[in-house]
């Protein structure tokens, strides 16, 4: 089984194997637990980007969409 990774949108840890969407940006690959987590990123990488490499994690579950 893969490392687990973290979704920087809503910080819910995943199996990059399993993941529901993932996108180059940065160079780097980020995982997502679900398409609404990847657009939220994609409509704003600085936000989300910027909390991943400092630990933090966005609002929780209830940006999905």
């Amino acid at each position: 089984m893969a490392e687990k990774v973290k979704d920087p949108v809503c910080g819910m840890e995943i199996d990059p194997e399993r993941a529901a969407a993932r996108l180059e940006h940065g160079g780097r690959t980020w995982w997502f637990c679900s398409e609404g987590c990847r657009r939220a990123f994609e409509q704003d990488p600085a936000r989300y980007a910027g909390q991943a490499a400092g630990g933090g994690h966005g609002g929780g579950h209830g940006g999905h969409g």
